[in-house]
């Protein structure tokens, strides 16, 4: 067993760190092993960054024997019993399952219940749509988020490089080995600031300016929106860009951009009882049994469900019959009464009202994050 010990050369963002607990508490963690199978193989390779009142160091435990795994996992263990929580990208599903089983088989104590998890990538995963990333290896949030990594191999790659180490000993195999676990410690501190998404959606959203935007849509007709310029009390690490049902939304930090349709038209309210109405073809509108008896009975005929409403022109928003809020504003208008989609009268008074914009944005922004 060999056991590497150097100064971590890229450090975690302390506002990150803040959301996770005291640096002290954490330990970063990355293993590298010769596949897939906890079973059948081994753990060949244990790197942990952590931090001491001088700063931040790694440490890594390297089997170069191919013989010593139960070496490394011990002293890894007597290591890790000093921290609280385990930083790791996606090891809730293979590096501490892998780790757990390994220390069994090999007659060690696994790693104590008590000892918190936060796996980033799990941070990340409720948040694939938004961030339209081609894959979510750690690697490749890291290009994102312009960590400014240039290792490239996979641990694939390595267990090729670590038999063939195994077979002939040399500084020449051991550098990429050691370099690549190193590279990952530090892309986990690097990718730290992923952690500010979780905290989006309880984010307080604040609305600092509403216009309206008239513009010419994809096919010439004249069309108009709702801009909605708001602040939030987390920041994002990067620009975020996403749009769902016509809704666009932009982040940069901690200040943000909506961009919602406006719909000027009539629309229909239907009533929910239809049996007790009456339609009214050549007024297209229901009226109420109890005042039917004032129209000709010629001119009137029993309410579907489909006929029983009443039209209302004006200025609408859309909301959506989703989520745990469901519709935002009572009544509910629709265009048709099996067209799927649910709008509000955007008055007046609305407009004036900087607390129910922002009630609003919020409202908009929970639906497109809530899209995943």
């Amino acid at each position: 067993m060999r056991i590497i010990s150097r100064p971590l050369t890229q450090v975690p963002d302390e506002a990150s760190l803040a959301l996770i607990g005291p640096a002290s508490d954490l330990l970063f963690i990355d293993i590298e092993t010769t596949g897939l199978s906890r079973e059948n193989n081994h753990v060949y390779l244990i790197g942990c960054a952590y931090y001491q009142p001088e700063g931040w160091h790694m440490i890594q435990w390297f089997d170069n024997t191919g013989i010593d795994e139960k070496q490394i996992l011990s002293s890894f263990r007597i290591f890790a019993a000093e921290y609280r929580c385990l930083v790791h990208y996606n090891g809730s599903r293979f590096d501490i399952p892998f780790l757990q089983r390994r220390l069994t088989l090999n007659g060690l104590e696994p790693l104590p219940d008590q000892m918190r998890s936060m796996d980033l990538y799990g941070v990340v995963r409720p948040y694939k749509r938004l961030l339209g990333l081609p894959d979510y290896r750690q690697q490749t949030l890291e290009a994102y988020l312009s960590t400014g990594r240039t290792e490239e191999q996979s641990g694939k790659d390595l267990i090729r490089t670590y038999k063939q180490y195994i077979a002939n000993p040399c500084q020449e195999l051991l550098d990429p080995i050691l370099l690549h676990n190193q590279a990952d410690l530090e892309g986990l501190a690097g990718i730290l600031p992923v952690m500010s998404y979780q905290y989006l959606s309880r984010s307080t959203v604040r609305v600092r300016k509403a216009q309206a935007n008239y513009y010419r849509d994809t096919e010439g007709k004249p069309a108009e929106e709702l801009l909605l310029h708001f602040s939030l009390d987390t920041r994002v690490p990067v620009p975020l860009y996403s749009s769902l049902d016509g809704c666009h939304v932009k982040i940069e930090g901690d200040r943000g951009l909506l961009k919602v349709p406006l719909y000027n038209e009539v629309m229909k309210y239907f009533y929910a009882n239809y049996k007790d109405y009456y339609y009214l073809p050549e007024e297209d509108m229901a009226i109420h049994k109890y005042i039917a008896g004032y129209v000709d009975r010629d001119h009137r005929v029993q309410a579907r469900a489909e006929t029983c409403y009443t039209r209302k022109p004006g200025v609408f928003l859309p909301q959506w019959q989703d989520g745990e809020g469901g519709l935002f504003v009572t009544p509910f208008f629709r265009r048709g009464y099996k067209d799927p989609d649910y709008f509000f009268e955007f008055t007046e008074a609305h407009k004036k009202d900087r607390q129910f914009l922002s009630e609003y944005a919020a409202y908009v922004f929970g639906h497109i994050l809530e899209a995943g």
